[in-house]
């Protein structure tokens, strides 16, 4: 195996049908999971369903997160107290600056700032507590990430967020995150040997701009956070499943 990209979900921020976009990312010496959606600990161990092995959350070393939207990081919680709690291995944590900077106090710190021991006395507690945080370099800067040597770039979307370029060996992974249709980013994609690239409604990529790509492209390109309106069976370009495992 050199370069592994499993599907853990599909879906979009009001799914009813998938698990939010989610992804694995595989070497033989490192697992990285892309964002930690709601429902983390069952997308893991569903993929034992859909033609892999089950996962447990003490599976998942290190963890990126694109950006601070909820079907994004909604499971990060779940995935920290279960570490700390039960196993008590930490796990570590990438993001760009941006990202970081608000994943404490904007989205975390209300339910994990303060814990209570067994004499009942209270603690206060920081991100760093949880996890080894790791902010991303400058985008554009590659850095190694166990066997994996990633890249990023911004997104056209609500909020900081970091589409992503994955190598290993000489096989590459892109992956657009959420994103506002972008020339600019459909061309530093359009190096990469697979691309999982999202469409939906709103400030998103319409299908009909992927569709008019070159086909050269297009066969290298997955489509992933789609709406549970998208028809799946005939979409003019392949749609990422959950349980997918791409080998590159």
């Amino acid at each position: 195996m050199t370069l592994s990209v499993r599907v853990v979900g599909v879906g979009d921020a009001f799914t009813a049908r998938y698990y939010n976009a989610c992804l694995l990312v595989e070497t033989a010496d490192t697992r990285l999971l892309i964002d930690a959606p709601p429902a983390l600990a069952r997308a893991l161990a569903d993929l034992g369903d859909r033609g892999g092995p089950s996962l447990g959350l003490d599976d998942i070393d290190h963890v990126l997160i694109t950006h601070l939207h909820g079907d994004h990081m909604g499971g990060l919680e779940q995935l920290l107290f279960w570490r700390r709690f039960v196993t008590g291995r930490r796990s570590t944590l990438h993001a760009i600056p941006e990202v970081l900077a608000g994943l404490w106090d904007a989205r975390l710190r209300g339910g994990m700032e303060v814990l209570m021991d067994a004499d009942g006395a209270r603690h206060p507690l920081t991100l760093d507590d949880y996890a080894d945080v790791r902010p991303m370099p400058a985008a554009g800067e590659a850095f190694a990430l166990g066997g994996l040597t990633l890249e990023w770039r911004p997104t056209v979307h609500h909020i900081p967020t970091s589409a992503l370029r994955v190598r290993a060996g000489g096989a590459t992974f892109g992956y657009s995150a959420d994103t506002a249709f972008d020339p600019s980013l459909i061309a530093w994609l359009s190096a990469a040997d697979l691309v999982l690239h999202e469409t939906n409604y709103g400030t998103h990529t319409p299908l009909e701009r992927l569709v008019g790509l070159d086909a050269s492209l297009r066969e290298r390109m997955k489509l992933i956070h789609y709406s549970d309106l998208h028809d799946v069976a005939a979409s003019p370009i392949a749609c990422a499943r959950e349980g997918d495992r791409y080998e590159l």
